[in-house]
């Protein structure tokens, strides 16, 4: 399980999908400032995640925007 926090920047909305693509049960709704616990995300110490198979989870979209994993 994992807590992502989103903070928006540039010009990416306050609330947004993400990843933007890949399968519906891989993409998560977000809101900037409020963290969000998914249980299908591995989170880590220096604020990274994983999906269960190890590939990494997206941390900066290209807005600058940041999805980070929070520490509980």
């Amino acid at each position: 399980m994992a807590k992502i926090l989103y903070v928006a920047k540039g010009a990416d909305p306050s609330t947004i999908t993400w990843p933007l693509a890949g399968p519906p049960q891989e993409r998560f709704k977000f809101t900037s400032g409020t963290a969000l616990t998914i249980d299908g995300l591995i989170g880590y110490g220096d604020g990274s995640a994983t999906y269960p198979d190890g590939r990494s989870f997206p941390m900066i979209s290209s807005q600058a925007s940041t999805f980070t994993h929070q520490k509980s």
